[in-house]
């Protein structure tokens, strides 16, 4: 295991603990708490889930960066059709969209495709 991957489990495993120490015995927001915990438990999971997935593989390599930037690519075009189909369906009284709620949407497409993308070319092996 390198140092970065225990490293970053230390610190996910850190920010729960006082996620829980903080819901326990402080009086502070609940939110805060919550947002600790939910914060450190991402941290934890996807640094194990990293950490398992890859073994011992390199971590970054010119053909991982070129799967990533390929990844983002398609997400941001994604995202670009997603952005003119939510401008069409508030034109048209389909829906109607909060700012909050189109930025939320926009934000969990971009990270969601951008991993799915990423994932898909890894699997597949090469971008053409």
């Amino acid at each position: 295991m390198e140092k970065i991957h225990r490293y970053k489990l230390i610190l996910g495993l850190i920010i729960m603990l006082a996620g829980m120490f903080s819901a326990a015995f402080l009086e502070v927001n609940a939110s805060v708490s919550i947002l600790l915990i939910v914060m450190g438990m991402v941290i934890l999971v996807m640094t194990a889930f990293r950490l398992f997935s890859q073994g011992d593989l390199p971590d970054r390599d010119e053909r991982t960066k070129k799967l990533a930037a390929y990844g983002i690519t398609y997400s941001w075009l994604l995202t670009l059709v997603l952005i003119m189909v939510l401008y069409w369906a508030e034109l048209l009284d389909l829906a109607e969209f909060t700012a909050e709620a189109t930025l939320g949407i926009l934000l969990f497409v971009m990270v969601i495709s951008a991993n799915v993308f990423r994932w898909y070319f890894m699997q597949k092996g090469d971008v053409e």
